[in-house]
């Protein structure tokens, strides 16, 4: 593995090298290659932190943006690949169609700890608490940023909000008049499509319309080379609309329909001449959000939004329907000087319907359940411009597991322009998911002497996980050519999720026996040496001690990499052709093959992977790609085979796109 790693450097220096004549063939000063300077990405307003319109510099957590150019420029065809510009995401491809996506550990096919939203809107599935990643779906050319918190977020954003938050938020209907259609294709990306039209309805309405299909190829098996079976195609068109009522007052409605067919090839826990199948699974779904916001100053403003959620998802272990409807409001304002407080009040309702299969069945088949919340957060002045206290909880009622109260306290100091110090403490939860709490998973059959079923059951004493984090961090920006990021944290996991053994070794129940300590850093640094090139370096390391059942434990601490880090260059060959370079490490990790009757646990060693994308600005309508992706390797793992899935390789990806505006 290691020529891989020189292979890589070699690969860079050359480039690096190249890039210093670049100017012979570029003039640097008919463009430069970011639309914002580094001081002014400092500056950027987010509003996943706290709820509220805050500068990135002022921002008392572990924040990164990806900027709409960086994620065009990255060569990502999907957002979860973007999700891998984050340092501290654990971020892995298991097939053509399945993604293992998580913050600071407990990685995995059905990682449970990361809320994820698209505009607002929560995308986890009740129930398994996480996200079908292969129904996530964005038109890249209208996403505006996203915004990645790491570490808790429970105060404002609720149970779940626990490792961390992802926030997708599309840009408004405003931005995006005109027409747009992109096309691509290439060896893995069969066909990409998107076409979108944006029109002014009267004088402060604007709306946008799109459509985009994708048809991705399957990869191949990890144990003889054959086809993976795990093609992916999808569909989806949707609209936003945007008005403002004069000054105070402004609107969202905006929609998604979406068809999803993919395919899986899945080893069942039966006999083993049972042998696998090839399963295809069909989902298909829509929803529809609301906002007002009614603004009467900068530090006054109240805001409702509402949303109705329906998907189905149809797959050889369990056919799934949800019907999800949330209302939020939320009110910002200064009762005092010196203090900024945001509070607000959430419910949420949620109706599913299961059509059990004999591998795994969830009772009572419907269940609707109730969520209330509400919360309030003071970010309190101590010392103008330089010291700020933020306090605040959130209160929730569920039906699993009753109140649960997640409070934070955090800090921000800023002795300088340019220097920001923070450190936050914080508690969050997460609650059971219906699986954990009423579910069975055959696990297998032994058919002789007597015929036994090994199950893992559902327990309606599941109880709520537990974390205590502690923050810390700094942020320094120097002038318009230098940034860095960096934060460590300390988290205490109690209660969390593991398995027991029943009234006989055949059956077996989810249990709140384990706990443990994780604790790491991230490190994020941009430097532009020259006004034509961009170069990012990420690191982080995290380090992972969980006690409890031998097997859990294992699970837990072995399917995320102690250690990561990413180099993205950008360089400006000419006043409109830019190469994009991203190379990327990640260490072991270990995996157990549910496929294999002994349970083999799988080691993935240390990887390297190089992607590169070309991008021609033609006239400033035409934009035309070119990329590749892992381009060291043509054939290998990058995550196991959580469930019964057949262990797949990921192949080396070539494709071409154009996109024009007009």
């Amino acid at each position: 593995m290691r020529w891989r790693f020189w292979i890589s450097v070699t690969f860079v220096v050359c480039f690096l090298s190249y890039s210093m004549v670049a100017p012979v063939f570029a003039n640097a000063g008919d463009e430069d290659i970011l639309e914002m300077d580094l001081d002014s990405l400092m500056d950027v307003q987010i509003t996943s932190a706290g709820r509220k319109s805050q500068v990135l510099s002022d921002v008392p957590a572990a924040v990164y943006v990806i900027h709409r150019e960086k994620l065009l420029e990255s060569g990502a065809t999907t957002i979860a690949e973007a999700l891998r510009l984050v340092p501290g995401l654990q971020v892995a491809r298991i097939n053509a169609n399945r993604w293992a996506i998580s913050s600071r550990g407990f990685n995995g096919t059905f990682s449970n700890k990361l809320l994820v939203q698209i505009d607002g809107r929560s995308v986890y599935t009740p129930s398994y608490s996480g996200v079908y990643w292969d129904l996530q779906h964005v038109m890249l050319e209208d996403v505006d940023r996203i915004e990645v918190i790491r570490g808790p977020g429970a105060t404002l954003w609720g149970a779940n909000a626990v490792n961390g938050i992802i926030n997708v938020i599309t840009l408004p209907a405003s931005d995006t008049q005109g027409g747009l259609v992109s096309l691509g294709t290439g060896t893995h990306e069969k066909f990409m499509a998107g076409a979108r039209v944006g029109t002014k309805l009267n004088t402060d309405t604007y709306a946008r319309f799109y459509a985009m299909g994708n048809d991705r190829d399957s990869f191949v098996k990890a144990s003889d080379g054959s086809d993976g079976n795990d093609g992916w195609k999808n569909s989806q068109a949707g609209f936003r609309i945007d008005g403002d009522n004069g000054v105070r007052h402004t609107w969202t409605l905006q929609g998604d329909i979406f068809q999803v067919d993919s395919e899986q090839d899945v080893t069942p826990p039966f006999p083993p001449d049972s042998g696998s199948l090839v399963d295809s699974v069909k989902s298909h779904g829509g929803n529809i959000l609301g906002r007002w916001t009614l603004k009467d100053s900068n530090h006054d403003i109240c805001t409702v939004q509402a949303y109705y959620d329906f998907n189905t998802r149809d797959e050889f272990s369990l056919e799934q329907t949800h019907h999800t409807f949330d209302m939020d409001f939320q009110h910002r304002f200064q009762p005092a000087r010196g203090h900024d407080v945001v509070w607000g009040m959430g419910y949420r309702m949620v109706r599913d319907d299961f059509a059990n299969t004999f591998q795994v069945q969830i009772i009572p088949e419907t269940q609707t359940t109730h969520l209330f919340s509400g919360f309030a957060q003071d970010e309190i002045t101590i010392i103008d411009d330089l010291l700020w206290l933020t306090i605040g909880s959130k209160i929730e009622h569920n039906d699993y597991t009753g109140v649960e109260i997640q409070p934070n306290v955090r800090i921000l100091w800023r002795p300088g322009e340019r220097h920001s110090f923070w450190t936050s403490v914080a508690r969050a939860v997460r609650t059971p998911s219906r699986m954990e709490a009423s579910g069975k998973i055959i696990q297998g059959i032994i058919p002789f002497p007597v015929y036994t079923q090994i199950s893992l059951n559902g327990s309606p004493k599941y109880d709520a996980e537990k974390l205590i984090a502690l923050e810390t961090g700094y942020r320094y920006a120097a002038g318009k050519n230098f940034s860095a990021d960096i934060s460590l944290f300390y988290n205490r996991y109690t209660d969390l999720g593991g398995i027991v053994s029943g009234e006989n070794q055949w059956s077996m129940y989810f249990a709140n026996n384990m706990e443990g300590n994780t604790y790491g850093m991230e490190v994020s640094v941009t430097w532009l040496p020259v006004e034509w090139m961009e170069t990012e370096v990420t690191y982080s390391c995290l380090q992972m001690d969980i006690t409890g059942d031998e097997y859990s434990k294992k699970t837990i601490e072995e399917t995320s990499p102690s250690h990561q880090a990413g180099l993205r260059l950008g360089i400006d060959l000419t006043k409109n052709l830019r190469l994009n370079l991203w190379a990327r490490y990640t260490g072991k990790i270990k995996f157990v093959d549910f496929t294999n009757t002994d349970l083999y646990r799988h080691v993935i060693d240390d990887t390297f992977s190089l992607d590169a994308n070309i991008r021609w600005r033609i006239n400033g309508d035409i934009d035309f790609t070119v990329a590749g992706q892992n381009l060291l390797d043509g054939d290998f793992m990058e995550y196991g085979s959580d469930g019964y899935l057949t262990p797949i390789e990921i192949q080396r990806i070539l494709y071409a796109k154009i996109t024009w505006k007009f």
